[in-house]
């Protein structure tokens, strides 16, 4: 809209030659595995292996692949450690999974059940201990309608500056603090006041309320009514000082500012006080839930895990200790986050089976430019067995994919090193040189571990090259984001100009970048597509490729 700065002066700002493309990567990791910690199904960003840990918790020692061990911690080590900086983790679960419990009692029976927040075996490390308070009970928020008589529910009740109680009269519809007096002021209490018994807890207005009056009390209860509830983990703990276990479940179950580690459900005597407990109890022992961590998640459920990554914005996508027999699932999510409705384009890293023969390696039947298939097996030191093992091809994919991720598109993993301590096998170079030929990236030992060729498994020589994959995605990515201010806006000529320009500044930028060698832009739409609100950009991209051997030719004279 035109403004006007002076009699006959009029100036209207068109912003669209301003705009400018966003940012974008095609270096963020999508992973799916099982964990012995964190929530299932709850696509969760990490950015360091630590937060990893601290998310998911520890994997256990390795056995030999087919014995149900944790998958996605132990990925995550291998990507954070060859240069992912972030990674979008989700934990899939086996029917297996349970979360620990343990239930505490009062005189009655059942108090409050207490349950680890998460399901895993990490919970089966929480302790709880029940013991004599050492300091005085905050009871907060406690309600009560307007009919008299009314009387705190927990005593004897203490003189505190904390103590507070609040007045909802339904006559006016407003809410208001009263000032509390005790039963050792011989004054009656005025219409703004409020007289507290500190042994019964019974409350003295200065007039009868009305039955659809609401009153809020806060307040100090005396030590010897209450009991000292620790819960610990490791060398953590939570202590809460409670009256009952209605009590103690409001406060763990307080949002903010609750449990960390577990949540709280009533039982039927939660009224009651819980039963002291001297010695710590564990969590999962005896008649109460013992954890599990779910480890025996089948492949629908790792495919339940890729769904969930489906809108996230991941372009690297991994299933944590799945080999070669989950290739297909992984190129087909690929696939279809890459279609024109989901707009996700992406890649998927397999590896080989443990184990896997030469022949069997070479004779799969991948064919995608979105599905890259790594081996050999790798050999790394295992944290939690303390012992050097060797891991399938499935953990060599973790490794590549971190190493993928921390490079620009343009950049190759041709003769690029992988930091492990050893490869399953060692290929000779007429393997190597077949395993290529069969579209497989291999890794070999030469001047420590490397990569011998970055390649996918297209047949379509256009598509072999990794780089030419990611260079067109990061393409995609950056002319959507460039186009996407422009939704909206006059489908004129003026307006056309504009777009292109602003998708020309982003190819520019690939170009000086050494991504492209040059390309072709046209913005175009015919009278009949304006009237529909299209506009055509047809690009002709010319990627760099990178040099995968040197012929050298020598003359002697």
């Amino acid at each position: 809209m035109a403004e006007m700065i002076l009699p006959g002066t009029y100036i209207e700002v068109r912003p669209e030659g301003l705009i400018v493309p966003g940012r974008v990567t095609v270096g963020n990791i999508g992973i799916v595995g099982t964990a012995s910690k964190g929530p299932v199904g709850d696509p969760t960003v990490l950015s360091s292996y630590l937060e990893a840990r601290a998310r998911f918790g520890d994997y256990d020692a390795w056995v030999d692949g087919a014995s149900s061990e944790l998958t996605l911690v132990r990925a995550l080590q291998l990507a954070f450690s060859h240069g992912a900086t972030t990674v979008i983790a989700v934990r899939v679960a086996g029917d297996s999974a349970e979360a620990a419990d343990y239930m505490l009692g009062s005189a009655s029976g059942d108090c409050v059940r207490l349950i680890a927040k998460t399901e895993g075996t990490w919970g089966n490390n929480l302790m709880v201990q029940v013991s004599a308070a050492d300091e005085p009970a905050f009871i907060e928020g406690e309600e009560h309608t307007g009919a008299d008589p009314i009387s705190l529910a927990s005593t004897p009740v203490l003189k505190s500056a904390r103590n507070r109680v609040r007045l909802f009269t339904a006559g006016d519809g407003l809410t208001r603090s009263l000032q509390i007096i005790y039963d050792d002021d011989a004054s009656a209490p005025t219409a703004s006041q409020v007289k507290i018994s500190r042994n019964d807890g019974a409350l003295t207005f200065a007039a009868p309320l009305d039955p659809a009056d609401i009153v809020t009390a806060s307040y100090m209860v005396d030590s010897a009514s209450a009991v000292k509830v620790t819960i610990k983990l490791d060398r953590n703990e939570e202590v809460y000082t409670v009256v009952n276990g209605d009590d103690l479940a409001a406060d763990i179950n307080r949002s903010p500012g609750g449990s960390v580690w577990v949540t709280a459900e009533v039982q039927a005597n939660s009224s009651e006080l819980p039963n002291l407990l001297t010695d710590f109890g564990a969590f999962g022992t005896g008649a109460n839930t013992h954890g599990d961590d779910g480890a025996d998640a089948d492949e629908g459920k790792y495919k339940e895990g890729l769904e969930l990554l489906l809108n996230e914005d991941a372009h690297i996508i991994l299933a944590a200790g799945q080999s070669e027999s989950f290739g297909a699932e992984l190129n087909a999510h690929c696939q279809s986050a890459s279609t024109d409705a989901i707009k996700r384009d992406r890649i998927a890293v397999v590896g080989s089976t443990l184990g896997a023969s030469l022949d069997d390696i070479r004779g799969h039947n991948f064919d995608s430019d979105r599905l890259v298939y790594i081996a050999p097996g790798i050999q790394t030191f295992d944290d939690a067995g303390g012992v050097q093992v060797t891991l399938p091809g499935a953990y060599a994919a973790a490794a590549v994919a971190g190493l993928l991720a921390s490079y620009s598109p343009q950049i190759s993993l041709t003769n690029k090193p992988i930091s492990v301590d050893g490869l399953e096998f060692k290929f000779t170079s007429p393997e190597l040189t077949q395993l290529v030929q069969s579209r497989v990236l291999a890794l070999e030992v030469r001047q420590g571990h490397r990569v011998v060729k970055g390649i996918t498994t297209s047949t379509n020589t256009a598509w072999h090259q990794i780089t030419t994959r990611r260079i067109v995605d990061y393409a995609k990515f950056g002319v959507r984001s460039a186009a996407n201010p422009y939704i909206g806006l006059l489908n004129n000529e003026r307006v056309r100009g504009a777009l292109q320009s602003t998708i020309a500044s982003f190819l520019n930028e690939m170009v000086a970048d050494e991504m492209l060698v040059s390309y072709d832009l046209s913005v175009t739409s015919t009278r009949e597509e304006e009237r529909q609100g299209i506009v055509n950009v047809t690009m002709v991209l010319r990627p760099v490729f990178s040099i995968d051997f040197i012929k050298v030719t020598m003359f002697l004279e």
